[in-house]
């Protein structure tokens, strides 16, 4: 899905008004309570660069208790995951228009969220765009202090060398254990996934579980 890191997310002025499946503050400082915007107690998780939506819809339509935060950064597939939610009538479902770097750095109280999930991230293969990478030691960090005690962080890629980039700085943390993996249909497929998988293209999966005590 390829978040490819916050420069290029369009300014909210320019855009006409959102919807009620739109929560939008890119430009506002500090942390939100996001569990209240849903005057609800479930479970909070989010989707971390949501693409197109197809994961996050499908995991909204089977977890109907939990409250979601789709985070996307480009205001066309903002508008796709909304208008979806918006036929569905998904209740339970938000999308931030927002890079999701940012979102979790400024925006997200300390141990509030249960689950992360990151869904093919840019991986710019070449070492001189490593920098670029969303996965990156202080994003680690924000990970863990969103995360509650128990709180988990998925990531899905097509790119084992990220895959395995990404891991190391997961489990130097010290903020993290690798958690066994259940069974594929445990999370629905995104689009990418599925795609993939047609293609006979191997994806590389791991779930961290935030530690309690470190």
């Amino acid at each position: 899905m390829g978040e490819g890191g916050c420069d290029s997310l369009e300014r909210m002025d320019s855009i006409p008004p959102l919807d009620y499946w739109i929560f939008s503050t890119p430009h506002a400082e500090g942390a939100m309570d996001l569990s209240s915007i849903f005057g609800a107690n479930g479970s909070l998780m989010l989707d971390l660069g949501a693409g197109e939506g197809s994961f996050i819809i499908d995991y909204a339509m089977k977890n109907p208790q939990a409250c979601l935060f789709a985070i996307e950064k480009k205001i066309s597939r903002v508008r796709k995951i909304a208008s979806k939610a918006r036929r569905l009538n998904l209740k339970n479902l938000r999308v931030v228009h927002c890079c999701w770097e940012q979102f979790l750095l400024r925006h997200c109280m300390p141990s509030s969220v249960d689950e992360i999930h990151i869904l093919f991230p840019d991986p710019w293969p070449k070492r001189r765009h490593h920098k670029r990478r969303s996965i990156k030691a202080p994003v680690v960090q924000a990970i863990a202090d969103v995360l509650k005690p128990n709180g988990i962080c998925r990531l899905l890629t097509d790119n084992r060398e990220y895959f395995l980039w990404s891991e190391k700085l997961f489990l130097l943390s010290g903020y993290f254990e690798e958690k066994p993996l259940s069974l594929p249909s445990e999370y629905p497929e995104s689009l990418f996934q599925k795609r993939f998988k047609e293609r006979g293209i191997i994806c590389y999966q791991a779930v961290w579980r935030k530690k309690t005590t470190l």
